[in-house]
């Protein structure tokens, strides 16, 4: 026999609390099934990066209210507790492999004297923690150490199947389970979607990091000289201590290489492992709408990529709220959560081409060291401030397009490169890899 509740959200992240934070305070019975001990245990990789608003992201400009523990979501009207603790960072840097030029988007100077607008990074455990709370407050029932494997639909109720042998069921159901959806899989709403590959990476908390500019996003660009390839990392401060940085690479090798053999080694001199995290992702295009099997999908589960915290809490309140208005009209199935469809269609995949967000990192992909290091250097404006992942490549190109003309005197070759170079052949960069096998669904 099910246990029976008016909602059931599998997940325990950002999206899935606040979707069932929402839920009951709207006055629903909910139950959430998470896979983890306690949702607030952090096991993945997380930049922990609170994305405000120098660029709207998902159409909203949010903030964080630091003296009333809040975060603030003023265009979806909704806040989220918050009493961690921040630590400010003030610019992007594109580094080159001669761990000296860089590509600035954002005024260092200008946001770390006070005088222009900084960014944060925060305590992921913490925000989790708040969120668990009010949960517990407004009478969500928790199950968890349980790993949702099936979810079926039969007499107007979804019925949630653990491994563990719990069967869970409520008239409406939400999937908050993350990029690794088991749920977009069992529903068919991966069916809809495009595999693009799978991606692995560590990330590692270091500290005895030292250089020039350190309180900033560095995407930076090593060299492995003995195989001639990049080497892409991602470094910025840790909210764990002043002294602490959170390194992200490929994996162990590329860490080793890149603090001891690289032109970067100098920067990690005196560099002590922290602690270690990894994370496996399956990334595929977008759901056409967050919709299948009557569940209604939330934050990574049904985007690509990851929507980033900030993302994933909108998206699981404007969820709840859809499905609380359905309940309350006695209304169910597509049409019964269309505002939330709607609401998702405009702010997700009509703002954002998903496209963008992979444009970055396989734009690199095109330039020998010597290439790459030549555009750093020819950069020299500092570009307009903003974290939005998905505004990256176009960043970088608002930097370069005003050399084309000089690299095509004195560098035909790259110029060709550069100007072939399109969002929509992002994918098809990609492709070969989940050919060869490195995909694994």
């Amino acid at each position: 026999m099910a246990d029976m509740f008016d909602l059931v959200i599998a997940g325990g992240g950002p999206a899935g609390l606040e979707a069932a934070r929402t839920a009951a305070r709207f006055g629903l019975r909910v139950a959430l099934v998470e896979r983890k001990s306690h949702p607030a245990l952090l096991m993945r990789s997380c930049a922990q990066m609170f994305l405000m608003n120098m660029d709207s992201l998902y159409n909203e400009t949010m903030y964080p209210a630091p003296q009333q523990q809040r975060w603030v979501f003023p265009a979806n009207n909704f806040s989220v507790p918050y009493r961690g603790g921040y630590r400010q960072f003030y610019a992007c840097h594109f580094v080159a492999p001669n761990a000296l030029d860089r590509i600035e988007i954002g005024d260092y100077g200008r946001n770390a004297s006070g005088a222009g607008v900084p960014a944060y990074v925060f305590d992921k455990a913490a925000l989790l923690q708040g969120l668990f709370d009010a949960c517990v407050r407004a009478g969500v029932v928790f199950y968890t150490g349980r790993n949702v494997v099936y979810a079926a639909r039969d007499a107007g109720r979804i019925t949630l199947t653990t491994a563990e042998g719990d069967r869970i069921a409520g008239r409406y159901c939400i999937a908050a389970d993350g990029v690794n959806s088991r749920l977009a899989q069992v529903s068919g709403l991966n069916r809809r979607r495009r595999f693009i590959n799978t991606a692995r990476a560590v990330s590692y908390y270091v500290e005895g990091v030292r250089f020039e500019r350190s309180e900033a996003v560095i995407l930076g660009m090593g060299w492995e000289r003995r195989l001639n390839r990049p080497l892409p990392f991602c470094l910025l401060p840790s909210v764990y201590g002043p002294e602490e940085y959170w390194l992200y690479v490929s994996g162990e090798q590329d860490f080793e290489y890149l603090v001891r053999e690289s032109a970067f080694r100098r920067w990690f001199g005196d560099v002590r492992i922290m602690r270690m995290r990894a994370n496996v992702v399956n990334n595929w295009s977008p759901a056409p709408e967050p919709y299948a099997g009557g569940i209604v999908f939330a934050g990574d589960s049904c985007w690509f990529a990851e929507a980033e915290n900030t993302g994933a809490l909108m998206s699981g309140h404007r969820a709840a709220a859809a499905v609380c208005a359905a309940a309350h009209r006695g209304a169910a199935g597509r049409s019964a959560v269309h505002a939330y469809l709607e609401w998702w269609r405009r702010n997700w995949p009509e703002a954002h081409d998903y496209r963008e967000f992979v444009c970055y990192p396989l734009f690199n992909r095109l330039f020998s060291e010597e290439e790459y290091v030549y555009l750093h250097a020819l950069v020299n404006r500092t570009l307009t401030w903003s974290l939005n992942p998905f505004k990256l490549y176009e960043r970088l190109m608002e930097g370069v397009r005003p050399h084309m003309e000089r690299i095509g005197r004195e560098r035909p070759a790259l110029a060709r490169k550069i100007a072939g170079f399109r969002p929509d052949m992002a994918l098809q960069l990609i492709a070969p890899a989940a050919r060869s096998g490195f995909a694994n669904r």
